[in-house]
């Protein structure tokens, strides 16, 4: 705990720190491009600030793992670098604290963020599409309904089995609603159309189902001409009282409640899920894989020109290294095991950036300006 104190406190709390920031910033930046997209579909559906919330809400993990990676890359690469600019590590260098304390450090908060992404792409950016896919369905769902119950201020057409009803608005405050019209354009060999003055909606019964009662009502009728020919003969009657029986199924498609593979949570015991949990951790790995790079841009950079372009060339060799990676490991997914496969990408994709570590070791405690 000794050795472990100063190293947490000079790079271990403030990389966590400077993570959250940047993912902060970064989701921030993602959901306000949603917004726009999101708050027009909810308009649409009559919602109000508290779903379009929920709905942003629903986009902040798939967002949040996209981002982790780079995240970590930039969070490792300025703690680190202000650290060794100020001279902290040569004090730790100093007080007994070899490089391989550092850079394990560093590899612990990146494993530490691998987890997080792998169980934020396994489990619960799954659920979040589930979620925000049967939210945006019910929102349809109550806008139709709203639709059907309330008055509005504008003509409102709605469609049930193949009988158009038009809702005109009250006249005058007085009036609750307006005028009804139901066509149907298939009664029988004939059509129908009908005009209420008085009607309204019921609730829902135990069995869903709900009725249009039309009350003072005039029905037109006739046959479908069989020339261009203007209609000569229509037939009025009037009626006190009808109505019609509908349920919500017959109105809105109900949403489905099984879920796709994209919205599935990780299973391994599943047939077919090596190749899925082949993809979902080889993202993982690149939490780890960018936090290595970070010191390796570190210490590859110097004290020229390589201090501006280190931290782009790292994002790059992170992104290039990545599908190379990734191309290797899913192609042996049929050819090794599964301890194997994890050992093959963990020798990918941490390998590379240890072994250039190990090679210039004390290098990167001693800061760019006072290398010899």
């Amino acid at each position: 705990m000794r050795v472990l104190g100063p190293i947490t406190r000079i790079l271990g709390i403030p990389i966590v720190a400077r993570l959250m920031l940047i993912l902060a910033v970064v989701e921030a930046i993602f959901l306000a491009e949603s917004f726009t997209t999101l708050l027009e579909e909810a308009l649409r559906q009559d919602a109000v600030a508290a779903d379009v919330a929920i709905l942003l809400l629903f986009k902040v993990p798939e967002i949040f793992d996209l981002a982790l990676a780079v995240g970590m890359l930039i969070a490792v690469y300025f703690v680190v670098t202000d650290a060794r600019n100020r001279g902290e590590l040569v004090i730790l260098a100093s007080s007994g604290i070899r490089w391989s304390r550092i850079v394990s450090v560093v590899l612990v908060i990146g494993l530490i963020g691998g987890a997080v992404s792998l169980a934020t792409a396994g489990f619960i950016s799954p659920l979040a599409r589930y979620a925000s896919r049967i939210k945006m369905a019910e929102l349809q769902t109550q806008h139709i309904v709203s639709r059907i119950e309330h008055a509005g201020p504008l003509n409102t057409q709605q469609t049930i089995r193949g009988v158009t009803f038009i809702a005109t608005p009250p006249k005058d405050g007085a009036q609750r609603r307006g005028q009804l019209f139901v066509f149907q354009p298939n009664y029988g060999p004939m059509w129908r159309t009908i005009q209420s003055r008085n009607w309204h909606v019921t609730d829902a019964d135990d069995g869903g189902q709900r009725k249009i009662i039309l009350e003072a009502l005039s029905a037109y009728e006739g046959v479908y001409p069989k020339t261009e020919k203007a209609l000569r003969h229509v037939s009025r009657f009037s009626v006190a009282d009808g109505d019609f029986a509908f349920g919500m199924s017959d109105v809105t498609t109900p949403p489905r409640r099984d879920r796709s593979k994209a919205e599935r949570m990780l299973d391994i015991n599943a047939p077919d899920a090596t190749p899925r949990i082949a993809k979902i951790a080889t993202r993982a790995l690149m939490v780890p894989m960018a936090a290595l790079l970070a010191l390796a841009a570190i210490v590859a950079a110097g004290s020229g020109i390589g201090r501006y372009i280190a931290l782009p060339l790292a994002a790059l060799v992170l992104m290039a290294g990545d599908i190379l990676a990734r191309s290797v490991v899913a192609g042996s997914v049929e050819s090794f095991s599964p301890l194997a496969l994890i050992l093959l990408a963990l020798a990918i994709y941490l390998g590379p950036p240890l072994a250039y570590l190990a090679r210039k070791r004390e290098v990167l405690m001693i800061p760019a300006g006072r290398r010899s």
